[in-house]
């Protein structure tokens, strides 16, 4: 669709993904993108030295960590991944540890990438769509969670 900005696709969702540590919580999250060839995987190690270099400042608020980098040429377009993690782990951030949602945002501009953001808070600040995402498990639930993300909806609308 052209004009329209890419956000999330249900094949970009996983649920209850077991990890050992945030390194691999972020390159586990990111891997649909990079297997759609939405990003590059210099986009993952950027996410990472990132949060190397200022502390894990991505754990934006309790349970939740939103991978990100600039935006770059190791970005095709504007997309976002998510996965629930099963079970929660720490990133080091001692007020919101331990994380069980991480969602990875790749923007190719800083339009896109501010557009992407009200999405996802107006998304994360609805607690009944917390609670449908943490228990969610099928590809009909991601289906579900693509379009309460992309349209802007609350659970309790659909």
């Amino acid at each position: 669709m052209a004009g329209k900005v890419i956000t999330l696709s249900p094949k970009a969702i996983q649920f209850k993904v077991p990890v050992q540590n945030w390194q691999e919580a972020l390159y586990v999250t990111s891997k649909p993108l990079l297997n759609m060839g939405i990003i590059k995987k210099s986009y993952i190690d950027r996410m990472i030295a990132s949060v190397n270099q200022y502390g894990p400042y991505i754990v934006i608020a309790p349970g939740i960590a939103l991978g990100h980098a600039r935006p770059g040429n190791d970005i095709r377009h504007t997309a976002i991944a998510l996965a629930t993690l099963d079970p929660a782990i720490n990133f080091g951030n001692k007020i919101n540890d331990p994380v069980d949602i991480v969602i990875i945002l790749a923007a190719s501009n800083n339009n896109d990438h501010l557009e992407l953001l009200q999405k996802l808070v107006k998304f994360l600040n609805n607690s009944q769509n917390l609670a449908y995402l943490k228990s969610s498990s099928s590809d009909s639930d991601a289906d579900c969670i693509s379009r309460l993300i992309n349209e802007g909806e609350n659970y309790e609308s659909i």
